[in-house]
């Protein structure tokens, strides 16, 4: 009995077999390349949002939210650690405090914004979270030293990859200007960054984790 001779693939058959994993490997990379845009996106909308849901509470009440002395500045300060624990078991707003206690906690923005409906949620930890998971909240920590030192109130957003932080940079500043603008890069003291205008320090890669702020109310020249 003949044994037949076992035939390879073909030079033709290897590149169609080629061309067929580049093309799904392609559409895969450019569904990637979707999602993050799309976070990216979100990212934007959510900070703008949040600014916006302050501006509404200021037009109701004279004041922003979780500005629990009315100093017009939140009260929250910290830019260099996550926010701690949210609840929502305040059943009143925080007008007048004799010593605020949003220096150590994050929650009265978050209360308030509830008590005003302007928001809904159990736990605020559903809201105060941005598209890439990382913490979004409101503060107004003080930029320069001593005497000096001027409050800002920010939108803060943690851990954004730095893809995302350019769209936010050049969609509301118009330019990558991460050291100057409304859009800036935190660094990691309680201060604005002093970068160049056009530095994006930290990001080594795209995909580098940076915090940013948005100074929704003013800012310095």
């Amino acid at each position: 009995m003949m044994k037949q001779h076992e035939r390879g693939f073909t030079l033709l058959e290897l590149a169609i077999v080629l061309v067929i994993i580049g093309i799904i490997l392609g559409a895969i990379l450019k569904g990637q390349e979707l999602i993050n845009n799309a976070k990216a996106k979100r990212l934007l909308n959510d900070i703008k949002g949040l600014a916006t849901l302050h501006y509404t509470f200021y037009d109701r009440y004279g004041r922003f939210p979780g500005d629990c002395d009315g100093d017009g500045d939140v009260d929250y300060i910290t830019l260099n650690a996550v926010p701690g624990s949210f609840t929502a078991t305040s059943g009143a707003f925080c007008y007048t405090p004799a010593s605020p206690t949003a220096n150590t906690t994050a929650n009265p923005q978050w209360q308030e914004l509830l008590q005003a409906q302007l928001v809904s949620f159990s736990n605020a930890r559903d809201v105060a979270k941005h598209s890439f998971s990382g913490a979004l909240y409101a503060a107004g920590p003080a930029v320069g030293a001593g005497a000096g030192a001027v409050n800002y109130n920010v939108i803060v957003a943690r851990q954004v990859p730095c893809f995302a932080a350019k769209v936010v940079d050049m969609a509301i500043d118009g330019s990558l200007d991460a050291g100057t603008g409304s859009v800036r890069e935190i660094a990691p003291v309680n201060r604005l960054t002093t970068v160049g205008a056009d530095a994006w320090t930290a990001c080594t890669t795209e995909q580098t984790l940076v915090d940013i702020i948005y100074l929704f109310d003013r800012r310095p020249n």
